[in-house]
């Protein structure tokens, strides 16, 4: 699953530019390195790529550097609608273009986590196949090594097999105090959002607890397709997952993360002797225990101690950490009313800036009075209004909606 947003990134990861196209110190992105662990393991029969319109180039360009030969398949939704219609949408596709039978297991991974050691990984999927085959469908746990609070968590029952266990519950993303708790416990495991399951299973389990889903995916492939939109914004965890009696966990003894936030990318990224991570152009003087992120500008930094600093070309964010769970936070701000940031194009004529607003959004902008801008709806259904000195973009579609601005100064308006 590649079609994630990757807001608590921010300001590196954007809309357009979230972070499993990212690169964490390393020569390949989160994306292709989950591609390429699978394109060099034996168990995978195939390999299909969801993503959706907005990021299918992106995708496929990615892929072309580690898959010359095309072995991975590009599925693209239509709208977006979550993972438990996107999941659904795949397994439909696996059946009709892969010849997927009923039990065959299939495993569902995200593209932006990084794991290790993979040959574990690599092996529990190997016997975890044979349980997935006769109807259990697994989803794969990780013992917390801390209180997260960025997680959600599985509380496991009864022991099944020597590898698996029941779901007792599911708990989203708690507080600090029960993240405690739940550490203390021994019996919680962070849900990694990895299973493995067989369409059988799925597509049963579908039709008790998600009958829009089994509704909408009736037909041959292209019908799927024509009615996507249809589906519920649900996730696979709420439409099936908790609902179900047949889930069942198998614990990973593995190192994990959703690098889900700075503090996350600090955790898995290597330090130096004063546990710093350094990334680009890093001057330092008494700096402990913190992230320094730069892009090309020089980041010069004197007796800091537990921080996140992160630097784009048109941006910077500092943070304590601990905190970096509230980007989000600052991104929905933003969202809201934005300025207008690095343009796309720049000219001494004009500038051109994008922006992408979410499927029923809106955001202001502020333009500076010295300018005038014109504006080109690129996709979607988008409004632009003024109000005042600001301009309002409203998205009145289930789809999200891309607008560029041509910003000019008044002597050059009728340039467009």
């Amino acid at each position: 699953m590649a079609g994630g947003g990757g807001t608590r990134l921010w300001p590196l990861s954007r809309q357009d530019l979230p972070k499993q196209f990212l690169r964490f110190g390393s020569p390949l992105s989160l994306l292709q390195q989950t591609a390429k662990r699978f394109l060099q393991a034996p168990i995978a029969d195939e390999i299909v790529i969801l993503t959706n319109v907005h990021h299918q180039q992106l995708v496929e360009k990615q892929l072309a550097a580690i898959d010359p030969e095309q072995k991975i398949r590009v599925l693209v939704e239509p709208v977006r609608k979550n993972t438990a219609p996107a999941i659904a949408l795949g397994i439909r596709y696996l059946e009709e273009k892969s010849g997927c039978g009923a039990n065959d297991p299939i495993l569902v991974i995200p593209s932006d986590h990084l794991l290790e050691p993979e040959q574990v990984f690599l092996r529990a999927l190997e016997e975890g196949a044979p349980y997935a085959m006769s109807g259990d469908p697994i989803l794969f746990g990780i013992r917390p090594t801390r209180p997260e609070t960025g997680y959600g968590y599985i509380q496991i029952g009864e022991q099944k097999g020597s590898l698996l266990y029941r779901v007792r519950r599911f708990v989203e993303k708690p507080d600090r105090r029960k993240a405690e708790d739940y550490l203390a416990s021994g019996d919680y495991y962070w849900n990694a959002g990895i299973f493995l399951f067989s369409p059988h299973t799925f597509w049963q389990e579908a039709a008790r607890y998600a009958p829009v889903l089994t509704e909408t995916m009736q037909g041959d492939f292209k019908t799927c397709l024509s009615r996507f939109s249809e589906n519920l914004d649900i996730s696979i965890d709420y439409a099936l997952w908790e609902k179900t009696d047949k889930a069942v966990v198998c614990p990973l003894p593995i190192s994990w993360s959703d690098i889900g936030c700075w503090d996350s990318v600090y955790d898995v990224l290597n330090k130096d002797g004063n546990l710093n991570v350094k990334l680009g152009n890093v001057l330092e003087i008494d700096t402990k225990s913190s992230l320094i992120y730069g892009s090309q500008k020089l980041i010069a930094t004197i007796g800091l101690e537990d921080l996140l600093i992160v630097d784009t070309e048109d941006a910077i964010c500092i943070s304590k950490k601990g905190e970096s769970q509230k980007v989000k936070e600052l991104v929905a701000l933003l969202s809201k009313e934005k300025r207008l940031v690095k343009p796309l194009y720049k000219s001494e004529e004009f500038e051109i800036f994008s922006y992408e607003i979410e499927p029923f959004g809106s955001l202001v902008i502020s333009i500076p009075e010295n300018k005038v801008a014109h504006w080109i709806r690129v996709r979607g259904d988008a409004t632009v209004r003024a109000e005042g000195e600001k301009t309002v973009i409203g998205n009145g579609s289930e789809e999200p909606a891309k607008l560029l601005f041509v910003l000019l100064t008044p002597e050059n308006a009728a340039y467009p």
